[in-house]
């Protein structure tokens, strides 16, 4: 899968988490974000089920900071399962009849 440009110029990367849904949830998953000082450019949270969904998308700082982001968040007593990759797809499809 190809990297996506952001707005800015910039890659992207995208993390895709469960956590329970507890009221610092949220919290404890950006803690970590911030820590490893990693940049947002979104995040969101929905409940599902009997759990959180949290989506974050980060610039991207390259490789090692990427893995080094998804094992801090795996270690996280808060994530229940990680998911992460390039950001891709958010955009709708365009052209002839579209």
């Amino acid at each position: 899968m190809g990297a996506i440009m952001s707005k800015d110029g910039g890659k992207r990367r995208l993390f895709l988490l469960r956590a329970p849904d507890e009221p610092d949830a949220l919290v404890r998953v950006l803690n970590v974000v911030t820590l490893l000082q990693a940049r947002l450019t979104r995040v969101e949270a929905e409940p599902v089920g009997d759990g959180l969904s949290i989506r974050l998308e980060i610039e991207d700082a390259g490789e090692d900071r990427a893995e080094a982001l998804a094992r801090r968040l795996e270690a996280c007593p808060s994530v229940r399962r990680l998911a992460f990759g390039w950001q891709g797809g958010l955009a709708p499809a365009t052209g002839p009849g579209h």
